[in-house]
C-alpha cells in the first residue's frame, strides 16, 4: 500500500468512525428516550386501561412498526441507487431515483389505508386479534399516521446516501423525547389508546419535516413529476426494491408478527408482556446493531477491497461492543429490571433474560449481513436467507410458546438467525475476511472487557438490593466506554500499521 492510499485509507476511517460515534449516540439516545417512553407511561397504561387497553395500545404499536412493510423495499433501493448517483455526480438521475421513490411510496400508502378501512368495516382486525371494542378503529388510525411518518423519514434518504444518517436519528430521538411528556399528560387526563398514537406518530414526524426544511429538501419534491408518473412507473420501482422489500419483511416477520402471533393465540394481555419483552431486546438487536445501518452506504461507495474491510471490521467492532454488553445485562439482570420497573404487575420466568440476550444477539447478526449484503449488492442472496429465517423464526417461536411460554417463544425464534451463516460467508470475500476466524480476531481485544462485565452483572443479580445491580449497570457503562474509546484509537495508524 502506497503511504498516500494509506493516508487516504487513514482518512476515510477516520470519517466513518466519527460517523459511527455520532450514529451510535444518537440511537442510544434514542432507545433512552423510548426506553423513558415505556418506563414512565407503562405502568401508567395500564393502571388506566387495564391489561387489555394495554394490550391494544401494543398491539397498535406493533403495527406502526410492521407498517415499514409499506417501505416495499424503496428506502433500501433509492438510498443505494442515490449513493452511487452520487458517487458518478449524476445530478438528473439523483433527482429521477428520489422522485419515483417518493411518489411509489404515496400510491403504495394509499392502497394500504384503503385495505386496512375495509378490514376494519368487516369487523376482521377485531375478530383476528381478539381485540376489544373499536379497536379496528385504533389499528387504521395507526395505518395512516405511519404512512405519515415514513413518508416524512423517506424525504430525508439523501442525507442517509451522503453518508448522514446520524442527522436522521437524531431528528426521531428529539421526536421521541418530546413524545415522552406529551403523551403522559394525554394518559393521565384520561385519553384512550387513538389519541395517544396519533399524538406520538405526530411527535415522530414533525422534527423529520423541520430537517427537511433546514436542508432544503423540500425543493427536490417531484411536483413536477406528478402528471408524468403512472402506476406502470410505481411497479416498476417496486420491482427493482422487490429483493430490499424482502429484507424488510423477514425483519418484521421475526419482530413485531411475533406481537400479533401471541394476541391471536393468547389474547391481547399476554401479547402486551410480549411486546416489553421484544422492546427489551431491541437494545440489542436494533440499538446496538445501529452502526451496520451506515454499512449500506458506506460499502457501495467504498472504491477498493481495502476500503471495504476497513469500514467493515470498523462498523462490526461496534455492533459486538454494545450487543454483547446488552446480551450480558438481560442474560443477568432481566428479572431484576422487570420488578424494579412494574413492581410486580408482570412476572417473568428466571430464564427469560437467556431467551432475550439469545433473541437479541440473533437479530443484531441478522442485520450486520442483511445491511453490508445490499451495500455488496448482494440483496437477493440475504432476502431469501432473511425470508427463511423469518419463517423458521415464526414457527419456532410458535412451537417454542408452546413448550416454554413466552421464554420458548424468545428461543424458538432465534434459532432462523441460522440461515444468515451463509450469506455471512458470502460477503467475507468482499470485504477481506478469508476465514471465519477474521470475524472473530477484530474482536479479540474486547473480550477481557466483556468479561468483566459479565462478571460486574452477575455479581449485581446476586444482590436483593436495589442499588447494588444499579451501580453494576453504571460501572458497565464505564467499561464500555473505554472499550469505545479504543476502538476509536485503533483508527489512527502508528509505526507505518494499518490503522484497523
Amino acid at each position: 500500500m502506497t503511504p498516500s492510499s494509506h493516508t487516504n485509507q487513514s482518512s476515510l476511517a477516520g470519517s466513518y468512525g466519527r460517523e459511527l460515534v455520532w450514529n451510535q449516540i444518537w440511537q442510544s439516545l434514542n432507545f433512552v428516550s423510548k426506553a423513558a417512553f415505556l418506563l414512565i407511561l407503562t405502568p401508567m397504561m395500564i393502571l388506566r386501561w387495564g391489561s387489555i387497553g394495554f394490550g391494544l395500545f401494543a398491539v397498535a404499536s406493533s403495527l406502526l412498526v410492521s407498517m415499514a412493510l409499506l417501505d416495499g423495499g424503496i428506502r433500501s433501493l433509492i438510498r443505494v441507487q442515490m449513493a452511487d448517483a452520487m458517487k458518478r455526480n449524476e445530478t438528473a438521475s439523483l433527482k429521477r431515483i428520489y422522485a419515483e421513490g417518493v411518489l411509489t411510496f404515496a400510491t403504495v400508502c394509499s392502497a394500504a389505508f384503503v385495505v386496512s378501512l375495509a378490514l376494519s368495516l368487516l369487523g376482521c382486525l377485531t375478530a383476528w386479534f381478539r381485540l376489544p371494542p373499536g379497536g379496528g378503529t385504533v389499528l387504521v388510525i395507526t395505518v395512516v399516521c405511519t404512512a405519515i411518518l415514513m413518508t416524512s423519514i423517506l424525504l430525508l434518504e439523501p442525507l442517509a446516501a451522503e453518508g448522514n444518517l446520524s442527522i436522521l436519528k437524531a431528528a426521531n430521538t428529539w421526536g421521541a423525547i418530546a413524545a415522552v411528556p406529551i403523551c403522559a399528560i394525554l394518559v393521565f387526563l384520561g385519553a384512550g389508546v387513538g389519541p395517544v398514537i396519533v399524538t406520538y406518530a405526530a411527535c415522530m414526524t414533525v422534527p423529520n419535516l423541520l430537517v427537511a426544511w433546514h436542508k432544503n429538501l423540500f425543493a427536490m419534491l417531484p411536483w413536477s413529476e406528478l402528471r408524468r408518473f403512472r402506476l406502470k412507473t410505481a411497479l416498476k420501482t417496486l420491482q427493482s426494491g422487490f429483493w430490499y422489500y424482502l429484507t424488510t419483511v423477514a425483519l418484521i416477520g421475526k419482530t413485531h408478527a411475533l406481537t400479533f402471533l401471541v394476541s391471536a393465540i393468547a389474547g391481547p394481555a399476554e401479547a402486551g408482556i410480549f411486546y416489553i419483552l421484544l422492546r427489551f431486546s431491541e437494545s440489542i438487536s436494533n440499538v446496538a446493531s445501529t452502526s451496520s445501518e451506515t454499512s449500506l452506504a458506506a460499502l457501495t461507495t467504498a472504491k477498493d477491497a481495502a476500503q471495504r474491510h476497513a469500514l467493515f471490521v470498523l462498523s462490526w467492532r461496534h455492533v459486538a461492543l454494545f450487543s454483547i454488553t446488552g446480551a450480558l445485562m438481560f442474560l443477568f439482570l432481566t428479572v431484576q429490571l422487570l420488578g424494579l420497573w412494574l413492581h410486580g404487575a408482570v412476572t417473568a420466568n428466571p430464564c427469560v433474560g437467556a431467551g432475550l440476550a439469545l433473541f437479541g444477539l440473533s437479530g443484531a447478526f441478522s442485520r450486520v449481513v442483511v445491511n453490508s449484503s445490499m451495500g455488496l449488492d448482494l440483496t437477493r442472496p440475504a432476502a431469501l436467507a432473511g425470508m427463511a429465517e423469518a419463517v423458521t423464526g415464526i414457527l419456532g417461536a410458535f412451537v417454542g410458546y408452546q413448550l416454554g411460554g413466552l421464554t420458548g417463544l424468545l428461543l424458538g425464534g432465534s434459532l432462523g438467525s441460522l440461515w444468515q451463516i451463509p450469506v455471512g460467508f458470502m460477503i467475507s470475500e468482499p470485504c477481506g475476511l478469508r476465514s471465519s476466524g477474521d470475524w472473530i480476531r477484530p474482536l479479540l481485544p474486547l473480550f477481557p472487557g466483556f468479561l468483566l462485565c459479565g462478571l460486574l452483572f452477575y455479581a449485581g443479580s446476586r444482590s436483593s438490593h436495589e442499588g447494588v445491580y444499579l451501580a453494576s449497570l453504571f460501572l458497565v457503562a464505564a467499561v464500555t466506554l473505554w472499550q469505545l474509546k479504543f476502538i476509536q484509537n485503533r483508527i489512527k495508524p502508528t509505526d507505518g500499521e494499518h490503522p484497523l
